[in-house]
């Protein structure tokens, strides 16, 4: 399913994970009291998955964004301890657009999950953040993703919250405060300008503002090897525009026997300035372990999955997806035999792909990609062809074959679909014409409504290849041709017919010429004015031409046209019946 992120979204919760992640690169570790210091794992090939669950705001208008997130444990020394990190997070749309709304001028495309595959994090035993190389997509969406469940463990100088007790050997509850400044910054990314965090104003960037962040933990005594660790956190961003804070709390719970964290809760609320009020969004984020059970169920099902994508289709099963895919059948049914084709191994199957290219031609263009793709796993002779329109089908990334430049925007029709070289990255993206304008320019907006309408130069843009279906006939329009009229033959003819001869003649296109014979238009008269002659041309432009530049002939005709076109009007007119 497929969800939007506007600019504001993006910028909020990015803050909120990076909240949570920042403090790691500022603790180091020892025991709440005399015992062995609280440690992450260090046992190689340990591996820990977490499900997520990120709402913002509440009730049927709230965003969620389910997922999960796994750590594996790739080495480890006294020193650091690497892990690998993978993971996705899928969005479900927000109706939401009293906060969250996207500008008219800048709305991020809808995008489908993000995910991590491939990122690496060094920490120390303790928490403290050394290293991180992660999947950009991971970082760009939502900041710190892969750093979720590295939350901080009690430092060495946290304070027991009963000093006295504390004294008498008992072991006690410690409390600690930290507090950092976060530099928000925008770096570009293939889904537009999307915000992103650094501690310690570490990015290059555009800066928009400087965020305060503070947080107060205490971390309980362990119970059955399980720590209870709480906190209180509070971020300013007075400068950002709009002025932002964000408070709230979460609590964690460590295992001490394994070295990983057994689920996290947080909680926030987002303060924002809105055309003078202040509104208030609420932000819940939880993480919590996959148990044995869980993860032995996920293992069994991928293995069915597996032997299910590579059997042979059975006759019903071809039959069913042929009857789904018929025009007469409903969008669920097409939709779910479509899932369940691109899910299946790639194999030849030409009567399935045409089935997939005729839904597709009737489906709308949020759909028309997957048709696409599925239809091109069946058949290889139509694969470029249907990898063509796939991509064309879609407004966000990069296409990969274009045809030849646009020179002229008189050839372009509106609805026509093209491919636009991208401002920030290399390549070109589908779009589609909305306006056509004067000076060779015209206006364009991402294939499927995404993102701005922008106005841009014909240079910036290639026809799609043959292969891509167009929504809208681009044949130029047949041009008609007036030509004057041919030579009257004279004849006898009653009294009143030479002013009307002469009316229809001046009206009539004929060829105009200059001194020079070398220029020549075809045109009807209008007027002279300022001994300058007015013509009408078949596209309809008026043309200007000094008497003095005609030759002989035409300047004479254009003074007789204009002492006929000046002539007294009829005296008598009827003023009552």
């Amino acid at each position: 399913m497929t969800h939007r992120l506007n600019g504001s979204l993006t910028l909020l919760v990015g803050m909120l994970l990076f909240g949570m992640a920042i403090c790691d690169s500022l603790l180091t570790t020892s025991s709440a009291s005399a015992a062995e210091p609280v440690r992450f794992s260090s046992k190689v090939g340990e591996m820990v998955t977490y499900k997520i669950n990120i709402q913002i705001g509440i009730g049927k208008d709230a965003g969620k964004y389910p997922g999960t997130l796994t750590y594996h444990v790739k080495s480890a020394t006294p020193e650091l301890i690497q892990l690998n990190v993978t993971g996705d997070l899928q969005g479900k749309h927000s109706r939401s657009h009293s906060f969250f709304r996207s500008s008219s001028d800048s709305p991020l495309p809808t995008l489908e999950s993000v995910s991590c595959r491939g990122a690496l994090l060094g920490i120390t035993p303790s928490g403290k953040v050394e290293v991180v190389q992660r999947d950009e997509m991971m970082g760009l969406l939502l900041g710190t993703l892969g750093q979720l469940a590295i939350a901080p463990l009690p430092p060495a100088d946290a304070v027991p919250v009963n000093q006295r007790a504390a004294d008498n050997g008992a072991d006690v509850a410690v409390t600690w405060d930290e507090s950092d400044t976060t530099t928000i910054a925008r770096v570009s990314s293939p889904f537009g300008m999307t915000p992103s965090f650094a501690s310690h104003a570490g990015l290059n960037n555009k800066k928009l503002s400087i965020a305060t962040e503070k947080w107060k933990y205490v971390a309980h005594p362990a119970v059955r090897n399980r720590m209870k660790i709480d906190h209180q956190y509070e971020l300013s961003a007075p400068e950002s525009d709009p002025p932002l804070k964000m408070q709230g709390e979460g609590i964690a719970f460590f295992n001490l026997d394994d070295g990983f964290y057994e689920q996290l809760q947080i909680n926030r609320v987002i303060f924002q300035a809105e055309d003078g009020v202040e509104v208030k969004v609420p932000v819940s984020i939880s993480l919590v372990r996959e148990t044995e059970q869980e993860r032995a169920a996920k293992i069994a099902a991928a293995k069915e999955a597996t032997l299910k994508r590579t059997r042979p289709f059975t006759d019903a099963e071809r039959k069913q997806w042929l009857q789904a895919l018929a025009p007469g059948s409903s969008v669920a049914e097409a939709h779910r035999a479509m899932s369940e084709l691109n899910s299946r191994n790639q194999r030849q199957d030409p009567e399935l792909a045409q089935a997939l290219l005729k839904r597709a031609e009737i489906s709308d263009n949020n759909l028309k990609y997957f048709y696409y793709s599925a239809a091109a796993r069946y058949d290889e002779s139509i694969k470029q062809m249907a990898e063509d329109r796939r991509d064309y089908s879609r407004g966000i990334g990069t296409v990969k074959r274009t045809g030849g430049p646009v020179t002229t925007a008189s050839r372009l029709v509106v609805g026509q679909i093209l491919a636009k070289s991208r401002e920030r990255f290399s390549g070109f993206e589908a779009v589609e014409v909305k306006e056509i304008h004067e000076r060779n320019e015209v206006s364009v907006q991402s294939v499927g409504g995404h993102g701005r309408i922008e106005r841009v130069k014909v240079s910036l843009l290639r026809y799609p290849p043959d292969t891509v279906e167009q929504p809208v006939d681009t044949r130029p329009a047949p041009r008609t041709r007036r030509v004057a009229p041919k030579p009257k033959v004279v004849v006898n003819e009653p009294e009143g017919m030479e002013e009307a001869d002469s009316e229809f003649e001046m009206d009539a296109i004929r060829t105009w010429t200059d001194k020079t014979g070398k220029f020549k238009i075809e045109a009807s008269f209008l007027a002279i004015k300022d001994d300058k002659l007015r013509l009408k041309s078949a596209d309809n432009k008026t043309i200007e031409v000094p008497l003095a530049a005609l030759s002989e002939k035409d300047a004479d005709l254009a003074e007789r046209f204009q002492k006929e076109s000046e002539a007294a009007a009829n005296p008598f007119q009827v003023v009552a019946e």
